[in-house]
């Protein structure tokens, strides 16, 4: 497995300007269909319902390696005791807390909000909807879905280019926690 090698090598790399205003462009996508739902989006900070022990693209495994070695080195120890515990929730959660907020995936960015997935071979529009946010007879129409389609399409993209510059494998997700291997240590 490389994955040691391959994360030392990203600490000092920069991530991607596409990658970041691909974030940009979602953020602005999920303001939108936030403020259409308004009070039934309950998520805030301290809710970590969704928060999962996740795996990301080696892109996006970049840029939270990146942010988690920007921390503090006091929250940077925590993050590496949370790798030590067996748990079902984020290990970049402090205290309930997203710690690397401003530079989650976009799996991270996407929870709690109806996200639609059109499946072109069916004809058919996927939804999946937090349960906490939006209970079964809450009614969608297509406004007020989160298309994800174009999103993951520039993401991959992005990820493949950035992999076949790095020589990695644009298919293998790293999960979050082993991303924490890499971390600095304690300066």
């Amino acid at each position: 497995m490389r994955l040691i090698p391959f994360f030392h090598d990203y600490t000092i790399m920069t991530c991607t300007q596409d990658y970041h205003q691909l974030l940009d462009d979602l953020d602005a996508e999920i303001a939108r269909i936030a403020k259409m739902h308004g009070a039934a989006i309950s998520c805030s900070p301290g809710c970590a319902s969704c928060c999962l022990p996740f795996s990301v693209l080696p892109i996006e495994a970049a840029c939270v390696l990146k942010a988690i070695n920007a921390m503090p080195p006091d929250s940077r120890d925590t993050l590496g005791r949370n790798r030590t515990k067996d748990t079902d929730h984020c290990p970049l959660l402090i205290d309930d807390l997203c710690c690397i907020y401003a530079a989650r995936p976009v799996i991270c960015r996407t929870q709690g909000l109806p996200l639609a997935y059109v499946d072109e071979e069916r004809e058919t529009i996927e939804v999946s909807a937090c349960p906490l946010n939006f209970p079964e007879e809450y009614t969608f129409t297509p406004e007020k879905l989160l298309f994800m389609n174009g999103f993951n399409t520039r993401l991959a993209d992005l990820n493949l280019a950035w992999c076949r510059e790095h020589g990695l494998t644009p298919d293998k997700r790293i999960p979050l926690k082993d991303i924490l291997r890499s971390v600095s240590p304690k300066a």
